[in-house]
């Protein structure tokens, strides 16, 4: 059932309100129907709708006053402050023309807006210098018609690429019916869809065919801590898919927005086997997208504190100097890079003092020159990346335990 409900003066031998009986409201004619309604889903916390209309005007005097025209709603969340109203073509013949002003005033307008006490509603009061059927849009922000967004990913059997579609789920629990309606999530293609109460419209808003994916595995202590009691210095280490949001890597349209994924992966045989979810988080352009794919069975890192040694500066200043050996196994077919992270702020914690912001520190000399610093997480944030190579094709021959050492100065704690 509609809530929302206009009641205009007819054309046909109704008479109109003046100005001074605005408050003493009489129902005069029913809604006029929608003749186009936009739905503009790009604001998370707030629908905006915009709908036009064709509603019949009579002529403005001085005795019989302007047109009222009564806006009303009810079960429906319609913030009262956001509503407009424009008057935007008079009906010549089958067609609409642009409004004209004569004489410094335009030949529809709105003069005045009042609000009913204690209701939802709103009265607008419009000036017509002659009788006539004007095109209005009304536009205002509505709440529970609401969208979300979610993705399918399928990556190639090798991990090199997948294809990734993007939908938009338009859930409509606002109170009211609107019919068909154009829909716009503020990027990619509008859709004409049916929109009712109760809801919930699903949406292609776009299929990326080929994107270049880089498989990563990550050992992160701190975030993850031991990996159990019976392996006190193993963590885990996660695996993601990384996408590079950028048309160089087969995307880059637009934003990606967050929501949930679905991760696939095709079998060899013509089908595709489920690898699990994530909640991919807003990606603007040119930025990253990881993927998690959860816990890698097949690399295992052990991390243990080699040297822990403190070196007095002055006063109660010192330095703190540690060697980390990470001891690395890939069990593997195929090589893998592992990115080590290491959080500066909490080794200095846990082995020397508080850092009171940001610690400063600096490579030792027995750090691994195997590794690749990356410090797109900010300077405490290091990743150490190293190459790992494929176990041996003999699958009797042992994994080989590779030991890679990262050395640092933690300078300046007290």
């Amino acid at each position: 059932m509609r809530t929302l409900r206009w009641v205009v003066p007819a054309l046909l031998g109704l008479s109109l309100f003046s100005t001074q009986t605005a408050w003493g409201r009489i129902k005069l004619a029913t809604l006029p129907v929608r003749e186009r309604v936009e739905i503009q889903l790009d604001n998370g916390a707030a629908t905006l709708v915009e709908e036009e209309r064709i509603v019949p005007l009579l002529k403005s005097t001085p005795q019989a006053g302007n047109n009222q025209i009564d806006f009303s709603w009810s079960n429906t969340q319609i913030d009262k402050d956001s509503i407009q109203f424009r008057p935007i073509g008079i009906r010549e013949d089958e067609k609409f023309r642009p409004i004209k002003a004569a004489d410094g005033r335009e030949e529809v307008s709105v003069i005045n807006v009042a609000y009913p006490p204690g209701e939802n509603a709103l009265v607008w009061e419009v000036y017509a210098a002659e009788a006539c059927a004007v095109k209005v849009r009304v536009s205002y922000l509505i709440s529970n018609l609401s969208r979300t967004f979610s993705y399918r990913a399928v990556a190639d059997k090798a991990e090199t690429k997948l294809s990734l579609v993007n939908y938009i789920l338009l859930t409509n629990y606002s109170g009211e019916d609107f019919g068909n309606a154009g829909v716009w999530a503020g990027f990619g293609p509008r859709f004409l869809k049916p929109v009712d109460q109760q809801q919930d419209i699903r949406m292609r808003l776009h299929t990326f065919d080929t994107v270049p994916i880089q498989k990563t595995f990550t050992f992160d202590w701190y975030t993850h801590g031991a990996l159990s009691p019976e392996k006190p210095l193993a963590s885990r280490v996660l695996m993601h898919y990384q996408l590079h949001n950028d048309k160089q890597h087969g995307l880059g349209a637009f934003p990606l927005q967050a929501g949930k994924v679905r991760i696939f992966i095709q079998d060899g045989r013509g089908g595709e086997a489920f690898l699990g979810e994530d909640w991919a988080k807003l990606t603007p352009l040119e930025d990253k997208l990881r993927l998690s794919l959860g816990e890698a069975r097949d690399v295992v890192c052990t991390r243990i504190i080699a040297e822990n040694r403190r070196n007095n500066v002055r006063g109660n200043l010192f330095d703190q100097e540690v060697v980390i050996k990470y001891e690395v196994e890939n069990f593997k077919d195929q090589p893998v890079t592992l990115d080590i992270v290491e959080q500066i702020n909490a080794l200095a914690r846990q082995y020397g003092a508080d850092p009171h912001g940001d610690a400063q520190w600096e490579i030792g000399g027995k750090t691994a020159k195997e590794f690749k610093f990356d410090y797109e997480k900010g300077r405490t944030l290091p990743k150490l990346s190293v190459s790992l190579p494929a176990r041996p094709k003999d699958k009797d021959q042992k994994v080989e335990k590779k030991t890679f050492e990262f050395h640092l100065t933690i300078k300046n704690l007290w």
